[in-house]
């Protein structure tokens, strides 16, 4: 024989249910967060360093020339047996080279990121697409069951709620244990067999 459920309060599965839609509402925003995050690193790699690295390159060769320039005058206005003077230039001349390799580095390190952010800018996008499918389409469906289910839990413990007797005392009566119940019995069932 089984026992009757002891439900007192649907209290928990609204609360669950509170908290789902606080969580919907939260993730759809870190979603959004989340896009916007994306888009902007593609951005960054895709355009600013994009054109920074090449233009600083570009700048580096300048710098380059020049002090090759700067290096050539100094030892054509001194003697042969004094180049050792033109120190200064020469420092000049190998920090700008260092520039320059250090630009060129930087611009074959932003064409391979650039692929590489992209291919995984569209992986990410296809998992917060599904993500915000089941956001928009799993997540109202489950609020909905727990509304019906709630529902019909307060159903449930309308009827099995404690009625009051004459002598002043609440007791439990399932519905069908009631024996004022005027049901007829099953034709399969025993008459005084309760199941």
């Amino acid at each position: 024989m089984s026992t009757p459920a002891q439900i007192t309060s649907t209290e928990a599965v609204r609360q669950f249910k509170l908290g789902l839609e606080e969580f919907q509402v939260e993730a759809r925003e870190a979603v959004t967060q989340l896009l916007l995050e994306m888009r902007r690193a593609v951005d960054w790699i895709e355009h600013d360093r994009a054109r920074y690295w090449p233009r600083e390159m570009q700048l580096a060769s300048d710098a380059v020339l020049q002090a090759r320039n700067d290096l050539e005058r100094c030892e054509m206005a001194i003697r042969e047996e004094d180049r050792r003077s033109c120190y200064e230039q020469k420092i000049a001349l190998e920090k700008a080279k260092r520039r320059l390799r250090l630009t060129e580095d930087k611009v074959r390190a932003v064409r391979r990121w650039r692929v590489a952010v992209h291919r995984e800018a569209d992986d990410f996008h296809g998992r917060l697409a599904k993500l915000a499918s089941c956001l928009d389409m799993d997540l109202p469906r489950a609020l909905a069951t727990l509304e019906r289910m709630a529902v019909a839990l307060d159903r449930y413990t309308e009827r099995a709620a404690p009625v009051e007797s004459s002598a002043g005392l609440d007791t439990a009566v399932p519905a069908s244990a009631d024996p004022s119940s005027t049901a007829p019995a099953r034709a399969d069932q025993p008459e005084g067999d309760v199941g």
